[in-house]
């Protein structure tokens, strides 16, 4: 695993979003969470126990979008995916789960997005003190 966090194109933001793993001509669905995420991928939790195919559909309700995924790694609880392309057009919500109105769905993009790049800023802020720079120097 510690060479496929190496091999990453962007830095992963931890997360914990609830999503579903859809494959099988979305006649199969896994319920799992999502424990990080990049633009360009994610780590999922996972049980042992369960099959998933190569490749597959990821929908995350929080974000209202969908990922077209491939399976990377996989360990005792989790598994590593790389997106393979954004899909634009988020599935159909659950039963008995409203649509979120295009302005909600884009607000709370926004707040993830936001969430994601106070994230990485405090991790570049820490990269800098321990490379014994003053993180402030540029403000």
């Amino acid at each position: 695993m510690e060479e496929a966090q190496n091999l990453r194109s962007s830095e992963r933001i931890r997360a914990f979003l609830r999503a579903q793993i859809i494959f099988n001509n979305r006649m199969s669905t896994i319920d799992c969470i999502i424990k990080n995420i990049s633009p360009t991928g994610a780590r999922i939790a996972l049980s042992d126990t369960l099959t998933v195919p190569a490749e597959f559909e990821i929908y995350i309700p929080q974000r209202g979008r969908s990922h077209h995924a491939r399976l990377v790694w996989r360990d005792k609880d989790a598994i590593g995916v790389d997106f393979i392309d954004v899909l634009q057009a988020a599935p159909a919500p659950a039963p008995g789960e409203s649509p979120p109105s295009g302005t909600e769905a884009r607000l709370r993009e926004l707040e993830v997005q936001n969430a994601e790049l106070k994230a990485r800023v405090r991790a570049l802020s820490k990269r800098l003190e321990d490379l014994g720079q003053d993180p402030n120097l540029g403000v």
